[in-house]
């Protein structure tokens, strides 16, 4: 028999509750969404804190491939604004926003495999570890933010607020330290790399990481093709490349 919950005429069922008696109206889309993903958790008021602040960090960063994908794409298909939607969270990948994933299965698995091991030596070795190997540790550096990732100190913030720093996110942050002390410059951690941390400090697997990326993002790819409809700019985008290549 079928484990995934089906509605009748009287009652629908979400993650264990009914969704009219139980839900509407008396929780939050962040609760519904850590419901969501724990299959059946509602979040203390630590964790709704900790998640609500990942889905504000993530939900837009100005002009990137997700927002540019969706703009264009709504360019040529202005009849279907889902697509364009769906266009925008394809580009959640290994560059961008889809790091929290990275992070998170990087420090799981180091943490995994510590034995235990003193944070700060256990960075210095993946540091060395994967420097030799010629990889790249996901979480750390940032196209436009040279000097630090300004979301960065407000989500540590949030984090030990609300009990949440734990061995995953000092891991992240004890790598940014090897990693400036192999490099002998700063490389700091950016939002993405931090929350892979912390929604490893939750007890979440990997892919749940990138599922608040998706969630958050999802917002706000509908705010800028909202905002692509009052103010168009992806039409001047594609001629600007093509004025280019006619050059």
């Amino acid at each position: 028999m079928s484990q995934i919950p089906i509605s009748d005429q009287d009652r629908i069922p979400v993650a264990g509750y009914d969704l009219v008696d139980d839900l509407i109206g008396k929780v939050s889309f962040t609760d519904l969404t850590y419901l969501l993903i724990t299959d059946g958790d509602l979040p203390n008021e630590d964790h709704r804190a900790i998640i609500d602040a990942l889905l504000v960090t993530f939900a837009d960063h100005g002009v990137t491939p997700s927002s540019l994908a969706a703009r264009l794409t709504l360019l040529g298909a202005p009849e279907a604004f889902q697509s364009a939607v769906a266009a925008g969270l394809s580009g959640v990948g290994s560059r961008y926003l889809g790091t929290l994933e990275n992070s998170a299965e990087f420090l799981q698995r180091a943490i995994e495999e510590s034995g235990g091991e003193d944070i700060s030596i256990l960075a210095r070795s993946l540091v060395t570890r994967e420097r030799a190997a010629g990889r790249f540790i996901p979480g750390f550096g940032h196209p436009e933010h040279k000097r630090g990732d300004p979301r960065v100190p407000r989500l540590i913030e949030v984090t030990k607020r609300h009990g949440g720093f734990g061995v995953h996110c000092q891991l992240l942050l004890e790598v940014g330290n090897a990693i400036a002390e192999d490099l002998r410059r700063s490389l700091p951690p950016n939002a993405a790399g931090f929350g892979g941390a912390m929604i490893s400090d939750l007890g979440w697997p990997p892919a749940s990481a990138r599922g608040i990326a998706l969630i958050a993002r999802t917002a706000g790819l509908v705010g800028q093709l909202l905002d692509e409809q009052r103010k168009p700019t992806a039409q001047l985008i594609w001629d600007g490349l093509r004025d280019r290549e006619s050059r």
